[in-house]
């Protein structure tokens, strides 16, 4: 019983014998150990693996027959012993084939010759087969298409059929010629060798030397053309820049001392230092001004500085100018956070001022309304507003600043319905923080059993805002209805309801203070 070996031969799947196996390893590791350093020597051994692997499809009966040593041998003997590879060398540098093996194997195939192509090398492969110049063969399809275009179909299914001769070993059969180990080797040598001197006078020829000049002058030229593009564009982007830098300069320089109108604030037209009066003192807005104006416009004046320098290649440097520049920088940075922080100590404390008034009124009903004039009055005289945490608006005129107020609704005792105005801000110590409490502007009406709100508060020009609100607290008692205005949803706050309504929604509905709390009446306003 003998071990059968799977290989694979040139991608071919082959079942050989253990000692046919050791018997072809052997053989073309002596090949491979021959042609190893070789340039040509991988391309070389393929071809010879290919030519044994055809071999062995060729010489054994079945597809599924195992590989003897036998058909090893009888292979070997094709394609030649390594010993006689030395010798065949010199005779190949004389130029001649050698056949080295006991037996020849000069069967011919036809194929299509890849080197002696026009169109897909049938002509060339026939040339090859028959030994006459494929020149006859080109000629007599050439005829024979003026007769019916029959030569057209045949090329084409010859074209279709025939294999191109790819390997060394089958340009040898194309020929007729022993395809050993010998002539595979001289035909790989030759190819190699031809290829190399047609790339060496390809490279060396006038035309590759116009065609790698002119190459040269191309990608010179596309280069000088992307280099002019690049610069255009910096220039266009660096002008950009320094037109947009102007623009910022005129505009921080209009904003703080001239008041341009550069804030989308309706049509009116404020400066810095307006806009910062109600918060601060002269001296310090001033101050601040001027800081703020340098730690932006130095940097800026820099960035345009170098936009120029780029764009127009100035080279010159003013390192007395740089560090002058980055010095008053600095000062105005520290300037700035000085002044910042001495403002701040402004609301550092927070006051209080409270009033109690009873509102007299014999319904059981009190009707709350928001007084529509002081509204319609103040948003046509609105020029903007901020919300910071509570929202607070600035006049046209700059004299006043108003403030929203809140509004609540609780229980009272049975002695009658009261009005608490509870008016908080900050200062620089409790006594001032109650000053400018203190100071906080809010009325309200009374006429009947109709109560009207100012929606507002406000202070008049040259009194310091610090973050004041006002809250306005109705103390309603048992079994009494309230009565609240649509309006008043705008200034609810937070008002508790035993429905849990929320304050919105609570607007435009009749209320009874209960035990409990607000309770919904059996009435409401449409």
């Amino acid at each position: 019983m003998k071990k059968a070996i799977k290989i694979n031969l040139s991608g071919i799947i082959f079942h050989i014998d253990e000692d046919a196996y050791e018997k072809l390893k052997k053989y073309l590791d002596a090949i491979g150990r021959h042609f190893s350093g070789k340039s040509e020597g991988k391309e070389i051994l393929n071809d010879i693996e290919t030519r044994i692997a055809e071999l062995f499809q060729e010489k054994r009966k079945k597809e599924e027959e195992v590989i003897n040593l036998e058909l090893v041998n009888e292979v070997i003997g094709i394609m030649g012993d390594p010993e006689d590879i030395i010798d065949t060398d010199e005779s190949a540098e004389s130029g001649s084939y050698t056949t080295g093996g006991t037996t020849t194997g000069r069967s011919r195939r036809l194929y299509r010759d890849p080197e002696d192509s026009v169109i897909a090398g049938v002509c060339g492969g026939l040339g090859a087969y028959f030994s006459v110049d494929p020149l006859i063969f080109r000629i007599l399809f050439i005829v024979f298409f003026f007769f019916g275009g029959s030569s057209i179909l045949v090329y084409l299914i010859l074209w279709i059929v025939l294999p191109k001769a790819e390997t060394a070993a089958q340009k040898l059969e194309m020929r007729g010629e022993a395809v050993n180990v010998s002539n595979i080797e001289k035909k790989v040598r030759e190819e190699y060798e031809t290829t190399k001197e047609n790339v060496k006078k390809a490279a060396n020829s006038e035309s590759a030397k116009k065609t790698r000049r002119a190459a040269n002058n191309f990608f010179s030229e596309l280069g000088k053309v992307l280099l002019v593009f690049i610069k255009v564009i910096l220039i266009l982007i660096g002008t950009g820049f320094v037109i947009a830098g102007i623009g910022i300069i005129i505009g921080l320089v209009s904003t703080t001392f001239i008041g341009l109108q550069v804030f989308p604030f309706s049509n009116h037209s404020f400066s810095l230092g307006d806009l910062l009066a109600p918060f601060s003192d002269p001296v310090s807005i001033t101050l601040l001004i001027i800081s703020l104006t340098l730690l932006f416009l130095i940097p800026v004046i820099a960035m345009i500085y170098g936009l120029i320098r780029l764009i127009f290649g100035i080279r010159s440097k003013n390192r007395g100018l740089t560090i002058g520049a980055t010095l008053l920088w600095i000062v105005a940075l520290l300037m700035t956070i000085s002044i910042l922080a001495f403002e701040t100590n402004n609301y550092s404390k927070n006051g209080a001022s409270e009033s109690e008034s009873r509102l007299s009124y014999t319904s059981d009903t009190l009707f709350v309304k928001i007084n529509t004039l002081q509204k319609r009055e103040f948003e046509e005289d609105l020029a903007f507003d901020f919300d910071m945490g509570q929202e607070w608006f600035l006049t046209e005129e700059l004299d006043r600043i108003y403030g929203k107020i809140d509004l609540d609704i609780e229980s009272a005792d049975n002695d009658g319905t009261v009005i608490r105005i509870n008016k908080r801000s900050k200062g620089k110590n409790w006594e001032d923080a109650d000053e400018n409490a203190a100071d906080l502007n809010y009325t309200y009406s009374i006429r009947g059993n109709e109560l009207t709100l100012d929606p507002y508060f406000f202070i008049d020009g040259g009194v310091k805002w610090r973050f004041p609100s006002v809250e306005v607290t109705l103390g309603i008692p048992e079994g009494t209805f309230i009565s609240l205005d649509r309006a008043t949803r705008e200034v609810l706050d937070d008002v508790y309801n035993v429905e849990h309504i929320s304050d919105w929604r609570m607007g435009g509905k009749t209320w009874l203070m209960s035990p409990e709390g607000l309770t919904l009446g059996n009435q409401e306003e449409d």
